[in-house]
């Protein structure tokens, strides 16, 4: 016989640090949506759509011997936890204060949340560098 829900006791831990050092923490915001947590317990922020924009990790080779595709131009989904500032399409981002707490990952899905962000480039005028 073996355990049953075993869900209940596992934690995956996304290593964001590794993928910040990667990325070097800089994404083109592809879209903007309201968050509104369903259970209520986290604040309201935005759903984000973000493009890597760098991307220079090591991924090694496949079984076949070939380099690994990187993730450069690829996509994915950040909720900001806060709506102290304005987001739009286009603008460039750095994601700030990494919410391990109510980040996990699902299969191969990243639920990635985070407190703040940096606005880096907002429509062609240079915020931050």
């Amino acid at each position: 016989m073996s355990l049953i829900n075993t869900w209940n006791f596992t934690k995956t831990i996304i290593n964001w640090e590794t993928i910040e050092k990667a990325t070097h923490n800089i994404y083109r915001v592809v879209s903007v949506r309201p968050y509104i947590d369903k259970k209520g317990i986290l604040p309201e922020g935005y759903s984000l759509t973000l493009m890597v924009t760098k991307d220079d990790y090591d991924y090694k080779l496949d079984k076949k011997g070939q380099p690994r595709e990187n993730n450069l131009y690829q996509n994915f989904d950040a909720t900001i936890l806060s709506k102290k500032k304005l987001v739009k399409k286009g603008d460039i981002i750095r994601l700030l204060d990494f919410d391990s707490e109510h980040s996990f990952a699902i299969n191969f899905d990243l639920i990635l949340r985070f407190k703040d962000f940096e606005l880096v480039q907002n429509q062609g005028t240079k915020v931050n560098a």
